[in-house]
This record gives structure tokens, C-alpha cells and sequence, in this order.
């Protein structure tokens, strides 16, 4: 709004433009941002989606689980062993004893754990652990799909070439996994 005050528009030309440029922009704008997600479907009954730029490392599915882990890129790892990840795992609760197998773990969190409020409906925990000499923040979120069992664990390195507020954005960028992962359209 700023631009046309400055260039003092009249009335008119602002709602020509407004009803001409802005709806293209607004296209435009939302076309780019879904072509930075890609959307992964799980048994037909269940969708989510990563950023475009998330390596997909390992993928399996057989009747009972359907495994996905990606890894994300973070330029402090260079040159290092240690890499930011997060798996999906999607159970088929219909399948003999996926159900227990899935509520099992889902209430059995790591020792070290403590329950976190990340996202509505998912049951989070985090914890620290080592992985060589590298300390690495986890979190693991469970929760119900459609009959399906969803476990997302994230894990990244507290590595000294990590931006100061990367934590919080490994938070934000697994929230918005979580929020994606909804029943797939039919």
C-alpha cells in the first residue's frame, strides 16, 4: 500500500489494478509456494509434505509400515559426519497387531525424554544424546490418521557453525511437517 500512496494512484487505478495484477500476483505467489513442497502419500489415506530441498535418504513400505527419512540440509555440517534428519513412519492400524505395536511405542517414550507442546493432536517428546562426539537434539511426535499410526522423529546436531536461532527453526520447520500431515484427498 506503501507504493501507491507514494505515487499518490487515484481510486480508480488502484482498483484497476488491484482487481487485475494482484489476483496474478497472488497466483503466481501461491503456485511458487506449493512447488516448494513436495507431497508424499502413504496408503492412500494419508498425505504430508517436506520442503523440495530435503534429501530422501532411505524410503520402505510393506503391508504394516511405510518409512520415509530425509535429510535436511544445514551448511554447518559441511565437512563434518553429522546430518539433520527426520523420519515418518505411517503403521496400518488395520493390520493384525500394528495397533499395539504402534501404542506401545507411542507410550514408551526415551528415558531422557520430556513431554513438549509442539502442534495440536500430536504427543511430542525431546531429549538429548550423543552421537560420537556430537550432541544432537531429538523429537519424537506420534499420533492417529485415519486408521493409520504416524511416528515423525527429527534429529539435528548442536554443531558451532549453526545459526544461533536454529533450534527454534529445526522446531518450526518439524511443526510444519506435523501440521502437513492430514487424510489425502480423495
Amino acid at each position: 500500500m506503501y507504493l501507491f500512496t507514494r505515487c499518490a494512484r487515484s481510486q480508480v487505478e488502484f482498483n484497476s489494478f488491484a482487481t487485475v495484477v494482484l489476483p496474478c500476483i497472488l497466483f503466481a505467489s501461491a503456485a511458487l509456494c506449493a512447488e516448494d513442497r513436495v507431497v508424499f502419500s502413504i496408503y492412500a489415506r494419508i498425505q504430508f509434505s517436506v520442503p523440495s530441498d530435503w534429501l530422501v535418504i532411505s524410503s520402505k513400505s510393506d503391508a504394516v509400515n511405510t518409512v520415509f527419512a530425509f535429510q535436511i540440509p544445514n551448511r554447518a555440517e559441511e565437512g563434518t559426519p553429522d546430518s539433520t534428519n527426520l523420519v515418518i513412519v505411517a503403521s496400518d492400524l488395520k493390520q493384525p497387531g500394528a495397533k499395539t505395536a504402534f501404542e506401545k511405542k507411542a507410550s514408551n517414550p526415551e528415558q531422557k525424554a520430556q513431554k513438549r507442546k509442539l502442534v495440536d493432536h500430536w504427543g511430542c517428546s525431546s531429549f538429548s544424546a550423543a552421537q560420537g562426539s556430537t550432541e544432537y537434539e531429538i523429537w519424537d511426535c506420534f499420533r492417529t490418521v485415519t486408521d493409520c499410526g504416524v511416528y515423525v522423529r527429527a534429529a539435528w546436531p548442536h554443531l558451532p557453525k549453526n545459526p544461533s536461532e536454529y533450534d527454534k527453526t529445526m522446531e518450526t520447520r518439524l511443526a510444519e511437517v506435523l501440521n502437513s500431515v492430514v487424510p489425502s484427498a480423495k
